[in-house]
């Protein structure tokens, strides 16, 4: 049974525990702050995003770029590198989905993993990466750069609304259209729906497979859906630094396309600016899970076929519950959860009416979440590893801002380069279907360990790219940093790496061994055990304890 009453007190382990999966990570100094705090109001607000004080974060990212990292100026010297006799000029951050002239996958892995680090609302990006795993959209189909940050932003914004709220959202953002054929659902007069958005939206993304649903309720969600797809303005159009010949929309706006009039300088999906949109939309009605909707008119503010959508939650709200708890339990708590767990989370969800923060904010208090038999319970992504390693081991934001030049770690490089996301595991913002990854222990496999490998040396070894003729670090770390006291010992180092980078409990006879191989003679705290203590984190990130959280 899972008990879902909420936790009345907690340690720092606790705390740490509840960081790890509910973010990525505390340093142990900032978990013990929290853990002086009552933990109901501290998880509220951890989840909330309030008691935060953002304005640090809106100024490094406004001015931070993921393309040349750190910023440098002309003739300036960075440590370790040549002198760069010319620069690019200084390019802005591009929030919010608006990177549109770079158009760059490696950018829009680089913008959101910089995010991930350094957004101190670190829950609103926990959410955002669950949810872009469930609602799995790639790149290589939608083939817009700013479109799929702007369906990542809604994730951000709607990460924690009602259920329905959400998959609307979803069901209407431009690259989910074009990913899963919606711009192609042309269900107009005698014409035949297209099926893919249809189908997937109750298999993938709201019910689970044959979960309460047949193929006549397929083709009948189909039409109500028919016609759903965007507009962009002539403004949107950006040009391709590139291919200084092409364009490509910026932003976009869902839209039925049902033979209204639309605004001038309005242009279509495919190109091109019209006076009314193409009639694509089923007239009429449709039966849909045991019920019947008008999808002619619109109702209540709502888009034509709507209604049938959002019907998935009411006449399907066991199915639809049961689909959301495996996810969340799978990804929060346990992939080994019991039947009776199961139920009780489903159980949970419909009482909440599928408001997703009431949902997360239960699920998170409660002593099941806290149970020590579900403490790295679960192997961590190898986005969310990479992220989590990077916010103990590199500078936090204030210093890294605050540092000439800053000190960011050069995450394009990092994506763009062979210690990359996607030989991990998890190609940010381009899954190779509809369905995502899987998540625990599919996460690990001999090649992914390798590239997992291969980041740990860029983490914690100072590992450094050259581009544009200048050698950065990959992580700018310092090792001395790590150290709030200068350790005596090397079982002093040892204890200090593990509270930082917090894998699962190591054997003694293994961590005895490193140690004995490392400081091998009388410690000292000089250079040179400073470059061990970088093996040491290194070994540490690579274990197979380091895997899980």
């Amino acid at each position: 049974m899972a008990v879902l009453t909420a936790i009345s007190a907690w340690t720092v382990a606790d705390v740490q525990h509840f960081a790890r999966r509910a973010g990525f990570g505390l340093t142990p100094e900032d978990a013990a702050t929290l853990a002086g705090q009552a933990p109901g109001p501290a998880i509220d607000a951890w989840i909330d995003g309030t008691a935060l004080d953002p304005a640090a974060y809106q100024a490094a990212a406004a001015t931070a770029d993921v393309v040349l990292e750190p910023q440098i100026s002309a003739n300036t010297t960075v440590a370790g590198s040549v002198d760069v006799p010319a620069v690019q000029p200084p390019h802005p951050f591009l929030v919010e989905g608006a990177d549109a002239w770079r158009n760059s996958l490696n950018t829009a892995q680089a913008l959101t993993a910089w995010r991930m680090q350094f957004n101190p609302y670190a829950f609103q990006e926990r959410m955002a990466l669950f949810w872009h795993n469930l609602f799995a959209t790639g790149w290589h189909k939608v083939n817009n750069a700013a479109l799929m940050l702007k369906q990542y932003q809604t994730f951000r914004t709607l990460g924690l609304a009602r259920f329905d709220d959400l998959l609307v959202a979803v069901s209407q953002d431009p690259a989910m259209a074009l990913w899963l054929d919606s711009v192609l659902n042309n269900a107009a007069g005698t014409k035949v729906a297209n099926e893919n958005y249809a189908r997937e939206v109750m298999e993938l993304y709201s019910l689970g497979a044959d979960n309460g649903y047949n193929q006549t309720d397929i083709t009948q969600l189909a039409r109500a859906l028919s016609g759903w797809s965007f507009t962009y303005a002539e403004a949107d159009l950006k040009v391709n630094p590139a291919n200084p010949s092409s364009k490509y929309p910026a932003d976009a706006r869902f839209r039925v396309y049902d033979g209204s009039a639309i605004a001038p300088d309005t242009r279509l999906w495919y190109g091109g600016t019209a006076t009314t949109s193409p009639n694509m939309h089923a007239t009429g009605t449709v039966s849909y899970l045991g019920q019947t909707f008008d999808v002619t008119t619109t109702t209540g503010g709502l888009a034509k076929g709507e209604n049938a959508l959002r019907s998935i939650l009411t006449s399907r709200g066991a199915n639809c519950a049961q689909f959301l708890a495996r996810r969340l339990l799978t990804h929060f708590v346990t992939a080994t959860y019991s039947a009776t767990d199961l139920a009780d989370v489903q159980a949970m969800i419909q009482a909440a009416g599928f408001d997703l923060r009431a949902v997360l904010k239960t699920l998170l208090k409660s002593q099941y979440f806290f149970d020590p038999a579900n403490r790295f319970a679960l192997a961590e992504g190898p986005v969310s590893w990479t992220v989590r390693a990077a916010r103990m081991l590199c500078p936090p934001l204030p210093a890294a801002s605050s540092a000439t030049p800053p000190a960011y770690p050069a995450w394009r490089l990092v994506t763009n380069a062979a210690t990359t996301f996607d030989q991990a595991g998890m190609k940010l913002f381009d899954p190779t279907g509809p369905n995502g990854w899987k998540e625990h222990t599919a996460w690990l496999n001999s090649n992914t360990m390798r590239y997992r490998g291969r980041l740990a040396a860029a983490l914690a070894l100072a590992e450094t790219r050259s581009f544009s003729g200048a050698t950065y670090p990959l992580f700018p770390t310092t090792v001395t940093a790590w150290f709030p006291t200068a350790p005596a010992t090397p079982q002093d180092v040892l204890a200090r790496l593990t509270a930082l980078l917090q894998p699962a409990p190591l054997p003694a006879a293994v961590t005895a061994e490193w140690l004995a191989a490392l400081w091998p003679s009388a410690f000292a705290w000089d250079a040179a055990s400073q470059a061990k203590a970088r093996e040491l984190a290194f070994l540490i990130l690579c274990s197979p304890a380091g895997q899980l959280y």
